[in-house]
């Protein structure tokens, strides 16, 4: 598995405080490679031209890359994501443009990720049943040292890497053995899953 990258320049992270280019990270992250054309469709015909533009801002800052190797010609360009996790933290960020920044990029992460939520509660019954009994949602209210969560994190994070890498292998196994008609028969679909965990004062 490629090593992770931490940013720690207010001015990479900037690229991924504007919306659009986080939806654009994002979509690559849950279709997996793709082309201007593909993403525009997956964003609702969206501008080719808008969607090339800050395609091409996330990989000056290193978020993304062309797939020279997918295009079956010289016109066709793909592009995905740099492989490995990409991570920043908050506390990095020492000065105000930086903290902004950080904390810019965080709110739209937030935002996006409960719409999606939203979005998931609002279409339920249009999934098969058997994807509405394996969606999960779960609260706790733990009793826990600062250490004892950075340990409860660190273990659910090693059991977050070893699905992602599962499910690496199982979208390049999918497209070696055919693509689309690979994926179907599979009956796999793209999960989004995510956590928070911070102390809460009782209120």
């Amino acid at each position: 598995m490629t090593g992770e990258r931490r940013v720690h320049d207010p001015e990479v992270l900037k690229a991924f405080a504007q919306p659009f280019r986080q939806r654009l990270y994002r979509l690559l992250a849950q279709v997996g490679p793709a082309t201007v054309g593909m993403l525009a469709k997956h964003l609702g015909g969206a501008d080719p031209g808008l969607v090339s533009y800050h395609l091409r801002e996330l990989a000056r800052r290193g978020f993304v890359e062309d797939a020279p190797e997918l295009a079956r010609d010289r016109r066709e360009r793909w592009w995905r994501l740099v492989p490995g996790p990409t991570t920043w933290s908050w506390r990095d960020f020492t000065t105000p443009e930086g903290r902004a920044i950080a904390s810019t990029a965080k709110t739209q992460m937030v935002i996006d990720e409960f719409e999606r939520l939203r979005h998931y509660e609002q279409t339920r019954e249009t999934w098969d049943e058997s994807w509405q009994e394996a969606a999960v949602s779960s609260d706790s209210f733990l009793y826990l040292s600062p250490a004892e969560l950075n340990q409860l994190s660190a273990e659910i994070q090693e059991m977050v890497v070893r699905w992602a890498t599962h499910s690496r292998q199982a979208r390049a196994d999918e497209h070696a053995a055919g693509g689309e008609s690979a994926a179907e028969a599979s009956g796999r679909q793209p999960v989004f899953l995510f956590l928070h965990a911070f102390p809460d004062r009782p209120r």
